[in-house]
């Protein structure tokens, strides 16, 4: 999963972090105002990518498949709403409060419900760690460090939700020419990292 700037943060999966949109102080937000950042962030991308495509179907896979991961982790509070914007590019992207996008050319990828949970999982670790009311990613590093944070969180949520974690893998796989140089091996490390931890310890 370049940084621009604009309402703060779309935090992509495939191209890290994406700052089209800024919104700050990361304090002294109320519901009322995070929901008229959302919308108001969400009109500009719309605008930006393409318009939200009119499928019933897939948006009813969205849903399905966001409510499955959202019943299993107490964490993932509240109500979201899911759309593909028609856009080729690789991306998926998070907004206040609880909007997740991904782009038809992501979306077009994800020939598995495991895959599409992935994604969705990710960009819910983006909202569950408030990543939208962070200040700019400062650096790559700093962009890196928040996308391994949300496949980490991800992946939890995948387990959770009954979903194969591999799949988290499988999209840094298909994003892999997407992504700044090095980073899907670095993710796909630490992922693996974090698989062989778990199995010592529960070997012990």
């Amino acid at each position: 999963m370049a940084v621009r700037v604009a309402i703060m943060v779309l935090l992509g999966l495939a191209a890290g972090c994406q700052q089209p949109l800024t919104v700050c102080p990361v304090s002294g937000w109320t519901p009322e105002a995070e929901a008229l950042a959302g919308a108001r962030a969400a009109s500009s991308l719309e605008v930006r990518y393409g318009g939200v495509q009119d499928c019933p179907q897939t948006e009813e896979r969205l849903l399905r498949i966001g409510r499955r991961l959202a019943a299993a982790t107490p964490g993932l509070s509240g109500e979201y709403r899911y759309a593909v914007l028609d856009s080729p590019e690789l991306n998926a992207f998070s907004l206040p409060v609880g909007r997740i996008y991904v782009t038809r050319g992501l979306h077009d990828l994800l020939t598995t419900d495991a895959t599409v949970a992935a994604v969705l999982a990710h960009e819910m670790a983006h909202l569950a760690a408030r990543d939208s009311f962070k200040p700019r990613c400062r650096d790559a590093r700093e962009a890196l460090e928040r996308e391994l944070s949300a496949d980490w969180q991800g992946q939890r949520y995948l387990q959770a939700a009954g979903f194969s974690a591999e799949a988290m893998k499988d999209v840094i796989e298909l994003t892999r020419e997407v992504q700044p140089t090095g980073w899907s091996e670095i993710r796909l490390h630490a992922l693996a990292s974090v698989a062989n931890a778990g199995d010592r310890r529960e070997s012990r």
